[in-house]
């Protein structure tokens, strides 16, 4: 296996770097590498402890991360991210040619929508034989389908006709299987979930059943999210690691950080290291390092 690459990367957000881009303040800096990063609170702040995956990447070369996330972006969407005046400004002409671009997206779309997705009590089979038989197949499809078209509608911004990154590889990732269980994210301001656990509770999914609940799920969107490499769903320069597996699950009942979870949805530094180290490769490899 080769080495890790040494350099921590410079994580600038939007604003300060046009800040130092357009308006010349602060001291500019001349990195090997920019990559441009947008997404949910794994590529932001989740909790404290202050965790995220850019942390935690290394480099080979000297790498500046200009990330349009903010850290209110805990629970942002799909959706959201697509439409971000950031990113927006960020992939249109006079702005430079990003190396690649970094995505974390789907995820929040799913635990917030797990509510409508899980069928109350009265609406399912009274022995339900697998997870299958607690969704709404319906309503999980269709969640699904509007996670697709936030790729989409990203990869459209990214190649829009005279755009300076038009091409450019786009890597995404899949998640992996968080637990369900009563570990809200913890901010100076209050806390915010838990939102799986909530949600089973207010559906009275059996405690025996929840753990496989949840990783179907998170087995279904990741499905999805790979679907947009393959056939006739391709994202032309679209990639997907799949990050499942990766992580040691949190123990089921325990409230606070465990294993390489944080809190209910976000690993903590750890585990964000274990991801880093499966991205770095591929990311390398996309870049031609």
């Amino acid at each position: 296996m080769s080495r890790r690459g040494r350099h921590r990367p410079s994580i600038v957000p939007w604003h300060e770097y046009l800040r130092q881009v357009f308006d010349h303040e602060g001291f500019p800096t001349f990195p090997d590498l920019n990559l441009l990063a947008e997404g949910d609170s794994w590529f932001t702040i989740s909790g404290i402890p202050s965790y995220n995956l850019l942390f935690e990447l290394r480099f080979r070369k000297q790498t500046r991360i200009v990330n349009c996330g903010s850290p209110g972006d805990t629970i942002v969407s799909m959706a959201s991210i697509a439409r971000s005046q950031q990113l927006r400004e960020a992939l249109s002409p006079g702005i430079q040619r990003w190396d690649a671009i970094l995505l974390s997206g789907g995820g929040n779309d799913l635990i917030n929508a797990a509510g409508k997705i899980v069928l109350p009590k009265s609406d399912r089979p009274t022995h339900p034989g697998n997870p299958a038989d607690y969704c709404d197949a319906a309503e999980l499809g269709a969640l699904l389908d509007d996670v697709q078209d936030g790729y989409r509608r990203i990869a459209a911004m990214r190649d829009v006709p005279g755009g300076p990154s038009r091409g450019v590889p786009i890597l995404a990732h899949t998640y992996d299987y968080a637990t369900p269980r009563d570990a809200p994210a913890i901010f100076i301001f209050g806390s915010l979930g838990p939102w799986l656990h909530r949600a089973f509770n207010d559906r009275d999914i059996p405690p025996a059943d929840r753990v496989k609940l949840a990783d179907y799920l998170t087995d279904r969107l990741a499905e999805r999210i790979l679907e947009l490499t393959v056939g006739s769903k391709k994202i032309p320069e679209f990639h997907v690691l799949d990050t499942r597996g990766t992580l040691t699950p949190a123990m089921l009942g325990h409230r606070g950080d465990s294993h390489d979870w944080q809190n209910e949805i976000h690993p903590n530094g750890g585990g964000y290291e274990k991801l880093a180290k499966r991205i770095e490769p591929v990311l390398e490899g996309l870049l031609g390092l």
